[in-house]
């Protein structure tokens, strides 16, 4: 058998030899036992101190800092005179039914020293030195069997000095009878590993996975084994298996305990350690205050006790374990409010990011928006319905069929919404007559790719600021059910239109909660009947606003004909992901394709700006000026143009009709309104009247063509039209 020993006390080297009783070392008398002590002690002592354990170092001296690491026997001193004589016989009947120790010596106090010599060492994890001990002495009993029992003889840091007269009195103890006191050290106080816990039912597919058919019967703590990972052609037992590794019986292990990560590698501990926390990372969040949890997209506050029970529920260990501070539990925790700690909590369609920083703020990105997928094919004749319903839907009035532009504009807003990106666009308008699929085309076939919609007729009609169902879509509508009774503010009305489409955010507002500036570039459709109530609301088509705004007219010629509301969901919902491809895959023409901002040219059918027009409360200014330039004819027949600055032009209507106001003539302000909407309008259609203003830093003079060709309702020169219908240039 092998030991370990040490010249002396303080020697930090532990030789190697297999034959102490053989050694005949002479050593000096002492005065008494403190001589004694100091000559164990002393540099210069050459003798030997032995122990029957070897540490991680084996050349070195057992300690903290080389703790033990295999056990080839055990030692026990009895600290009590004894008849030597006598000796044997009380040995024999004191190890009745025992095995007998290996040898007997005498101490330097004359007292009995037994080594129980083991058939082959033993590998010990220090964390069950101590357990192990305990189980070895109750075992041999070596505490029962001579008075005086030492207790620091089982101790792992303990050498004992080589004494005298050895004698041999037994075999080895048979490997058996350790190995069951082994056992049961395992089973009482199985070692741990500093490592994350990983469950054995993802550890035994990886023993199966990498070491196919070392492993019989079920993977589970207390199983016994081969040592799996060592291929050296022996099967028998060799490990026993435990949460956190196995325990090792034979030293062909090197080690008396292997975690997981000794055996796979760091990284299968660190990639299970990874992909634990990334589901626990993706779940939990903590605003400073509280917990959240997401369900279902929807971000719920937990009390701090429900997230402690639902980590433990997902494996995280409430154990302390060794070389660490606190638990799994603990970490996960901190882990959560650490790396999981948000500012506030929102839907961000157009982003893929869980937590998505905007405006120096952290939000959780709680949106459960799913847009309809994709078919691999985009044939028409894979959706026969929609594909024969739009192009016959709308009414043409340009070069470019109002199809080109429709196809091009949703192609980009859906591909927004599929990738997740943010790209804006005009907002929609639909005007045509009642019956025709107007909000068909807008909640079911739009809304139905980008997933949903949300009515935005009380937010864009300023009745409303909170817009919390709004911020969770891509798709605003406002449908022909709302009236321009509806939209009591006109100017704001159309300032938030504008913030809608141009701004790349908006203010989302809870009830009972902050509002907060949120990224967000969907669309806002309106769907518009032809009757002068509807008209009414679409917002004024200046040059601030023109570019804004996609307005397509429904044909009357479209049909009016649609199957079961049933049969015609059903035959959209099987058709949306063939046409989803299509769009993905349309071309948009280069007549249609812009530059800017909005990726697709503006479109506005000339019927709708004319109609929107003359049913506006901004037609009111038009009308002022026929009269004014009727009236001019009247008294000034040679005059062809006017010119002057807005307050000459009030007083100006004021004396043509014979000092009385027309209208609101005085209210400056409506004047130079309607003044700068009739110029813009005045220079995309030239039907409309001439109106022109120049600017010199002190004012502005203002000039109107008088002539009989522009009045409201003259119709003989039938050349007069848009320059291009419909194209904003």
């Amino acid at each position: 058998m092998t030991y370990r020993y040490l010249r002396n006390l303080r020697d930090s080297k532990a030789q190697r030899t297999s034959e102490l009783d053989n050694l005949k070392l002479k050593k000096p008398s002492f005065k008494n036992k403190a001589d004694y002590r100091e000559w164990c002690s002393n540099n210069n002592t050459d003798h030997v101190f032995y122990s029957c354990g070897e540490g991680r170092a084996p050349s070195k001296r057992i300690s903290n800092d080389n703790p033990i690491h295999k056990i080839h026997g055990v030692v026990a001193d009895y600290d009590s005179p004894l008849d030597w004589k006598s000796f044997r016989n009380k040995l024999a009947n004191a190890c009745a039914g025992i095995p007998l120790p290996t040898w007997a010596s005498r101490t330097q106090s004359g007292y009995l020293r037994l080594v129980w010599e083991f058939d082959s060492p033993i590998p010990i994890d220090p964390s069950m030195y101590d357990s192990f001990m305990g189980y070895i002495n109750k075992s041999l009993k070596m505490d029962k069997l001579f008075a005086g029992f030492d207790k620091t003889s089982l101790k792992p840091n303990q050498y004992f000095e080589l004494g005298e007269d050895w004698i041999k009195t037994g075999d080895a103890i048979p490997t058996d009878v350790f190995h069951a006191c082994l056992s049961k050290a395992v089973s009482s106080k199985p070692p741990e590993s500093s490592d994350t816990s990983v469950p054995l039912d993802v550890v035994a597919p990886e023993v199966e996975s990498r070491f196919p058919n070392r492993w019989f019967g079920e993977f589970e703590v207390g199983a016994r084994g081969p040592l799996f990972w060592i291929d050296d052609g022996i099967d028998r037992d060799g490990c026993q298996v435990v949460e956190d590794g196995v325990v090792c019986y034979s030293d062909r292990a090197g080690k008396g305990f292997m975690s997981w990560g000794d055996i796979f590698g760091g990284s299968f501990v660190k990639d299970y350690e990874t992909k634990k926390l990334s589901t626990l990372l993706d779940e939990y969040w903590f605003n400073g205050k509280t917990f959240f949890k997401l369900l279902y997209g929807n971000a719920v506050s937990i009390p701090k006790e429900q997230l402690l029970l639902e980590l433990r529920q997902a494996g995280f260990s409430v154990r302390v374990r060794r070389g660490r501070a606190i638990s799994e539990v603990e970490e996960a925790l901190l882990t959560v409010s650490n790396n999981n700690r948000i500012d506030e909590i929102a839907p961000v369609v157009f982003s893929s990011d869980r937590i998505v920083s905007y405006n120096a703020t952290r939000i959780l990105n709680c949106s459960n928006l799913v847009p309809v997928e994709p078919d691999s094919d985009g044939d028409p004749a894979k959706w026969p319905f929609l594909h024969q319903w739009l192009n016959q839907l709308f009414a043409n009035s340009s070069k470019n069929p109002a199809l080109d532009y429709f196809y091009s504009w949703l192609q980009r807003f859906y591909t927004a919404v599929l990738d997740r990106v943010p790209l804006q666009g005009q907002a929609l308008l639909l005007v045509g007559p009642t019956g025709r699929g107007k909000s068909l085309l807008s909640n079911k076939i739009i809304s139905g790719l980008v997933g949903g919609f949300s009515d935005a007729s009380d937010y864009l009609s300023g009745q409303t600021k909170f817009n919390k169902d709004l911020g969770r879509v891509a798709s605003w509508v406002i449908d022909d059910t709302t009236s321009a009774a509806s939209f009591q503010d006109q100017r704001r009305a159309t300032e938030l239109l504008k913030r809608a489409v141009a701004n790349p955010r908006v203010e989302y507002m809870a009830k009972y909660a902050d509002a907060m500036s949120i990224p967000w570039t969907g669309r806002v459709t309106l769907s518009l009947n032809m009757d002068a109530n509807s008209l009414s609301v679409i917002p004024s088509l200046d040059t601030s606003n023109r570019d804004k705004l996609m307005a397509l007219l429904i044909s009357n010629k479209s049909t009016n004909s649609f199957p079961a509301n049933s049969q015609l969901e059903a035959t959209i919902e099987q058709e949306l992901p063939h046409f989803g491809k299509f769009l993905l895959d349309w071309k948009v023409p280069k007549e249609v394709e812009d530059v800017g901002r909005f990726g697709v040219k503006s479109y506005i059918d000339p019927t709708i700006a004319d109609a929107a027009y003359d049913n506006s409360s901004r037609s009111s200014i038009a009308e002022l000026v026929e009269f004014f330039a009727k009236r001019c004819r009247e008294i000034y027949p040679d005059m062809g143009k006017w010119s002057g600055t807005l307050t000459e032009f009030q007083v100006m209507v004021h004396e043509l009709n014979n000092g009385r106001d027309v209208g609101s003539s005085r209210n400056l302000e409506f004047c130079r309104r309607g003044m700068i909407t009739l110029e813009e309008a005045s220079r995309v259609n030239n039907k409309i009247r001439p109106v022109m203003s120049q600017g010199q830093g002190g004012g502005k003079l203002w000039s109107i063509d008088l002539s009989e060709k522009y009045d409201i309702g003259y119709t003989s020169d039938d050349k007069r039209g848009h320059e291009e219908a419909g194209a904003l240039r």
